[in-house]
């Protein structure tokens, strides 16, 4: 079975009636494409700004059945057309990256999301991969990890960066995993060699 593909957007809207009717045009052009949102929200509403410098950014996290999937959706007439609705509302940095063979729980799950730009990078692996051994015994799972060179950079002049998406079964759980101390001395270790900006989204509630 392919891996699934997921869409990421960090964005700064200027103009929030554009951004709402381009919005309200998107949910039937996704579904179209096999699409749909995982999470989606701005600050204060449903993204919180963990750390970095990055504040005040909304972002979309939605999946397709592959990552091919999402330059045909973000190419098609169909959206071509929607995107007109948004010109000169903000600013976009827009991302398809490949994911793996964990899925994000059903319910209302919360992705925390890594963008991060690595000094050593033998030693960010490293912590990574710390990171992911505990989470995975709390039912906590890795959804993709991609390097800036394995995205395809649909929107934006974001460069050079890499991202971690990982899927917590509940918002509760997400942010008792990022205050707890081990995790604290933890992001210290991490900061010393790759400059981050984590952001938490709130999943939207999916049933079976």
């Amino acid at each position: 079975m392919a891996a699934p593909g997921y869409l990421l957007v960090l964005g700064h809207s200027l103009d929030m009636a554009k951004m709402a009717a381009y919005s309200a045009a998107l949910p039937a052009i996704y579904k179209k494409f096999g699409g749909f949102y995982l999470g989606i929200g701005g600050p204060r509403r449903g993204v919180e700004f963990l750390e970095g410098g990055w504040f005040d950014h909304s972002m979309v996290l939605a999946r397709f059945a592959a990552k091919a999937d999402i330059p045909k959706f973000w190419r098609s007439p169909d959206y071509t057309q929607a995107k007109e609705l948004r010109k000169n509302a903000g600013t976009f940095n827009v991302f398809a990256m490949a994911g793996n063979a964990h899925e994000a729980p059903l319910g209302q799950p919360s992705f925390m999301i890594t963008i991060f730009r690595s000094f050593d990078a033998a030693k960010t692996t490293e912590l990574h991969a710390q990171e992911d051994a505990k989470l995975a015994g709390r039912g906590v799972y890795l959804i993709a990890a991609a390097k800036f060179a394995e995205t395809e950079c649909l929107e934006g002049d974001l460069r050079d960066f890499d991202f971690r998406i990982t899927a917590f079964p509940t918002q509760v759980s997400a942010t008792s995993y990022w205050n707890e101390p081990t995790t604290l001395q933890w992001r210290e270790e991490r900061t010393k060699v790759a400059g981050v900006n984590t952001f938490l989204v709130s999943g939207l509630l999916r049933k079976a």
